[in-house]
């Protein structure tokens, strides 16, 4: 009977020691379960944060229409005319035209009343202040500084003319009193989607070079220079566009230098690339599915020949990622005076043959569609 009793507590013994080794095991085990799934849920919070971030920099509007044309000057017979028509009529018969979300100009004469003209220089510039109107009733967003005739009359008229755009809410970019102010960006917002603006020039007159002292526009001399502006300002917005005073006058065809700081710009992060100041257009081209237009040509600008008469009006629409999903191209005709106008029938042809032949290779890119000229993006499309 006590043997009995011996094996009976024995048992007991056995089953309470094997009890506790299996609980203390557990009770090990559990933190590293507890911590595992703590690491689990915390990494689950770090995706789901990424994730959100990552729409928040991923802009809901997803294109942007771009509305550009060349060189506005405001003297001279415009000038004369403007006073005598009033500051509609430069631009009273495109505007339909020029309507988009960004409408996009070059500059080509400070707007000011005073000032003295530079010494030395053959053509110099002063526009009347009532083109400010001229521009607003227009709709111009934003305009291209950087140009060989922004310092005509100094740094005092250069001064009213950003003082009379800033006014009127147009942004600028490519002159300043200082190198600083001459580089900098003008950066707009279509929804959520940011767009800048860079203006740099090829063609710089010897009292236009900026310093950190004096005033003048920015230089497109160094490609290198070019392309570090250009990515820096790509980490701020969506989209950037580029424009260029360079090139020679009245040719129709891009010297090496324009096509060389075309493609820089782009590799750089430029999404679209338009061209001033050889007073005619050239052609299109297309590089890593951007655009780049050599010379949009004379616009609101008075005129001797039929060449520099002729012009064009692009509009570009723009994805989120800066890449065109297609483009129209109208042909415009200027007169004497210097007010522009969209042309039909054997003027329109005449305008749309030429911008096609000297676009070359690329004018297979140019699609006849009534009386304009239709651009696709046709790798856009494919996918």
């Amino acid at each position: 009977m006590r043997r009995a009793n011996y094996r009976f507590y024995a048992a007991i013994f056995v089953f309470i020691l094997a009890l506790g080794i299996t609980t203390a095991a557990i009770l090990k085990k559990s933190p590293e379960k507890a911590l595992k799934k703590k690491v689990s849920y915390k990494k689950q919070e770090i995706i789901r944060k990424a994730s959100s971030n990552k729409e928040e920099l991923s802009p809901k509007t997803k294109s942007v229409l771009i509305s550009a044309v060349g060189d506005v000057m405001f003297d001279r017979r415009v000038k004369a005319a403007v006073v005598a028509n009033g500051a509609n009529w430069p631009f009273s018969k495109v505007t339909s035209f020029l309507k988009a979300d960004l409408t996009i100009v070059n500059l080509e004469s400070p707007l000011a009343e005073k000032g003295t003209p530079t010494k030395g220089k053959d053509v110099v510039f002063k526009g009347t202040p009532k083109g400010i109107n001229s521009l607003k009733y227009a709709g111009i967003d934003i305009v291209a500084l950087a140009n060989n005739h922004a310092l005509d009359f100094g740094l005092g008229s250069l001064n009213q003319t950003r003082a009379l755009l800033k006014k009127a809410g147009i942004r600028f970019s490519g002159a300043g009193a200082n190198k600083q102010e001459a580089y900098k960006p003008a950066i707009a917002k279509v929804g959520d989607l940011k767009v800048g603006f860079l203006s740099f020039s090829d063609v710089i007159p010897f009292n236009s070079f900026p310093t950190s002292k004096l005033p003048g526009i920015a230089p497109a001399r160094d490609p290198a220079k070019v392309a570090s502006k250009i990515k820096s300002l790509s980490k701020k917005v969506h989209i950037v566009i580029v424009a260029f005073h360079w090139g020679k006058e009245y040719e129709d065809y891009p010297t090496g230098k324009q096509k060389e700081l075309a493609t820089t710009s782009i590799d750089a992060g430029a999404d679209l690339v338009l061209g001033h100041h050889p007073h005619v257009t050239q052609g299109i081209a297309e590089y890593k599915n951007r655009l780049i237009i050599y010379s949009l040509g004379n616009f609101v600008f008075d005129h001797f020949k039929v060449r520099t008469g002729e012009s064009i009006i692009l509009r570009v629409e723009l994805n989120s990622k800066g890449e065109y999903k297609s483009a129209r191209i109208w042909p415009v005709i200027i007169t004497y005076s210097g007010q522009p106008y969209v042309v039909k029938g054997s003027e329109a042809k005449r305008v749309l043959e030429r911008f096609k032949a000297i676009s070359g290779k690329f004018s297979k890119l140019l699609v006849d569609d009534k009386e304009s000229f239709l651009i696709n993006n046709k790798s856009l499309m494919a996918n």
